[in-house]
């Protein structure tokens, strides 16, 4: 899975790379970058990242498992809580969803890791797979520009929407789902809130884990709701947003013989879940299906925990001590 990255100096040599293989292809959408960005990188990539270091600007790379760049996701002119949305990714990547996905990525982090409140980002009309990457990763059109001599739209992203999904919307999806017979279990923050028992901090978005059969029905249920697909890498996970009332991820389990489901990997391995971690919990005072303290536990290991994920562990840890867990 390709992995968004701050840019540093190791990335040079596969970033020059990366310009140079995709010159032209770069150049029928935006002006070229001009001989001498080549001939002087080395400098142009120092200068980039004494400008980061400053905190003016925060420069990104979305780098494949062989160490190749695949993207560039940048925000720049960063001042006031704001700053300006810039990407370019592989003409080799295109059509495999990673420009709207690094674009929500750099989207989290501008607003969890820089604290910023807005951005900004324009694209050509003559681009419009550009157009419909901010359109799906929350943009909205803030009026017409000049790029490079040739029109497109300017697009604003409010970032401050520390409310998060509410807990009427959570409930909201989970009736659609169960009108429709699909068994739905709650994961992540609003999973870990389900077995607090209330709602201790925002979610941006609701985890549900359920039977890989119901999924199409799932997504169609979900539409009715006014939910469309903004991240799709089926069979590991699928993830749908509605504007301004939140996001639902799917993961789809498949059932062997034994009750125990099971969940894709996107390198082809396959996460299990025991039948025993599909357990019960209460999201604003009604009974919901979700997992377990321990398997929690679990999908909480492996990686750098954010703020949010140092909270949920807390409380996590705090439920595993007052009540055994298998």
């Amino acid at each position: 899975m390709p992995e968004l990255e701050r840019l540093d100096a190791r990335h040079a040599p596969a970033l020059l790379r990366f310009e140079r293989e995709n010159r032209a292809y770069f150049a029928r959408s935006v002006p070229d970058r001009g001989d001498r960005y080549f001939a002087e990188f080395a400098a142009v990539h120092a200068d980039r990242l004494a400008e980061q270091a400053t905190g003016q600007c925060h420069f990104h790379v979305l780098v494949d498992d062989d160490g190749s760049v695949l993207g560039r996701f940048n925000l720049v002119d960063v001042a006031d809580g704001s700053a300006e949305l810039g990407y370019r990714v592989a003409e080799r990547a295109a059509g495999r969803g990673l420009a709207q996905d690094g674009a929500r990525r750099v989207c989290e982090l501008a607003r969890d890791a820089y604290g910023l409140r807005r951005l900004v980002a324009s694209a050509a009309l003559a681009n419009p797979a550009s157009l419909a990457v901010l359109r799906r990763t929350g943009f909205v059109p803030a009026g017409e520009v000049l790029l490079g001599g040739k029109p497109g739209l300017r697009h604003v992203r409010d970032l401050a929407d520390g409310a998060g999904m509410a807990a009427e919307e959570v409930l909201s999806v989970l009736d659609a789902l169960a009108a429709i017979g699909c068994p739905a279990w709650l994961s992540g923050g609003w999973g870990v809130d389900a077995l607090v028992g209330e709602q201790t901090r925002p979610h941006r978005d609701l985890d549900l884990a359920v039977p890989a059969e119901h999924e199409a029905a799932a997504l169609r249920a979900l539409a009715q709701l006014g939910y469309v697909v903004e991240t799709d890498w089926r069979p590991v996970r699928v993830e749908v947003v509605a504007a301004g009332r939140g996001r639902v991820d799917l993961h789809p389990l498949t059932f062997d013989e034994a009750g125990d489901g099971h969940q894709a990997g996107l390198d082809g391995s396959s996460f299990r879940w025991p039948r025993d971690c599909l357990t019960t919990g209460t999201i604003a005072g009604r009974p919901v299906d979700c997992i377990s303290v321990t398997q929690q536990l679990l999908f909480h290991g492996g990686y750098e925990p954010r703020d949010v994920d140092r909270a949920d562990l807390a409380l996590l840890h705090r439920l595993a001590a007052a009540v055994p867990q298998r």
